[in-house]
């Protein structure tokens, strides 16, 4: 099934704000939500990396997919990860998430057993022909420890129902190539994971960024696209400095706690570390609340729609 357009823009990874017992805050995901529709993304993608689907249950991760499609109602597309461990625990959580009205699925290839370039296409084919929803694929070395080659990716935007991929590897040349092969396709995006470099993603020809970073600094990545779409590259480098700064607090604790202080910075949670992870010390926090402070997030910048 084709999409026919090319998705584009920003799109955060939404984080997923958690209750003392690691369930879903729907309240503080709602809160969410609506701080990045009003900084204007583009799009938003559920139950990834950054929204931690690995740590929390199958109930949790489908009540997240549920509370953000419900929020957005038809105002941005939304993408939802389905990511397993195997071709039919994917496509099974795929039925389910597909019932919610999500506009995409993606899943990260399956991870813990080793894979090979002809197990991961079968995979990713497998997947596309069994759901209705478009399916991107997600290549992320760093957290599966597998590296779709590029001819492997060729290959699979010949698949009708693979409508792009989100691509995390930090290599420049990659992303070029990437664009000059699969991204001239009329309707296959080229979606690129990075944190410190979303203008020159842009500027080699991405239709997308996806960066956890700007679930808290969307209002600056926001500008950053709509400065690169004008070409006033002068102004792009210069947010894209602000992005790499904000991409600082990450250096404290162990990602999830540095989040966990700027949700709470932001009025929108106080929790987002899961077991074995934990939540950064005082003199942490006073580290990230700086960084954010000198980078001109502010609180009473923000308002929440009706939650």
């Amino acid at each position: 099934m084709s999409t026919n357009i090319k998705l584009r823009g920003i799109i955060p990874p939404i984080g997923t704000p958690l209750t003392p017992d690691e369930r879903v805050d729907i309240a503080g995901l709602r809160r969410l939500v609506s701080y990045l529709l009003g900084a204007g993304v583009d799009a938003l993608f559920v139950n990834g990396t950054m929204g931690i689907f690995a740590l929390l249950s199958d109930t949790e991760q489908l009540r997240a997919v549920e509370t953000v499609v419900d929020e957005v109602s038809g105002r941005v597309p939304v993408i939802a990860g389905v990511s397993d461990t195997g071709t039919k625990r994917v496509i099974e959580k795929a039925k389910q998430v597909e019932s919610m009205g999500v506009d995409y699925l993606t899943a990260l290839p399956p991870f813990y057993y080793l894979l090979t370039q002809e197990s991961c296409i079968r995979f990713y084919r497998d997947v596309a022909q069994a759901v209705a929803k478009p399916l991107f694929i997600y290549n992320n070395l760093t957290f599966t420890k597998f590296n779709l080659s590029l001819d492997s990716i060729v290959s699979l935007s010949d698949e009708p129902n693979i409508a792009g991929i989100k691509e995390t590897n930090p290599d420049c040349g990659r992303w070029s190539q990437l664009t000059n092969t699969v991204g001239q396709r009329e309707e296959f995006s080229v979606l690129i994971g990075t944190e410190i470099l979303p203008h020159v993603a842009l500027m080699l020809g991405a239709e997308g960024i996806v960066a956890g970073s700007h679930n808290i600094a969307a209002g600056i990545a926001v500008e950053l696209y709509r400065a690169m779409k004008a070409k006033n590259f002068s102004l792009a480098m210069q947010l894209g400095e602000r992005l790499r700064r904000v991409n600082k607090i990450f250096e404290y604790g162990e990602i999830w706690g540095a989040f966990e202080v700027a949700l709470s910075y932001l009025g929108i949670g106080e929790k987002a570390t899961a077991g074995p992870y934990h939540s950064v010390d005082q003199e942490e926090r006073a580290h990230i609340e700086m960084i954010l402070q000198d980078c001109g997030i502010r609180r009473d910048h923000i308002s929440f729609g009706a939650t």
